[in-house]
């Protein structure tokens, strides 16, 4: 979810401003290189640090938006990046990963 999300925010950055040209760009390629099972032990430290960068220096709200979720996540999820990190696979068995993610339609429709 969280990939989704910074590429999400990466691509809608207008890039007007350098810590959201530049900050939603490492944000996205730094959980996609831990998503990919390529992650780096400093990853977690540097993720904090561009968001701490990111924050309040930016014309327009979307700079925080792109670093909010990014923190939350390490905040309440860092124990499962660290796995990620340190396996190079997720925490969450596979069959649990998509649970629930598909489009359930009532039959009565």
């Amino acid at each position: 979810a969280l990939e989704r999300l910074s590429y999400f925010y990466f691509e809608e950055s207008c890039g007007q401003c350098t810590p959201c040209r530049e900050g939603t760009g490492w944000l996205y390629r730094v959980v996609h290189r831990i998503e990919n099972g390529l992650g780096r032990p400093d990853d977690l430290d540097l993720l904090n640090s561009v968001t701490t960068n990111i924050m309040r220096r930016t014309i327009c709200a979307l700079g925080d938006a792109a670093s909010m979720p990014v923190q939350s996540f390490i905040k309440h999820f860092g124990d499962e990046f660290a796995y990620h990190i340190e396996n190079k696979k997720c925490l969450v068995p596979p069959e649990v990963q998509y649970a629930g993610s598909q489009i359930y339609v009532s039959p009565s429709c």
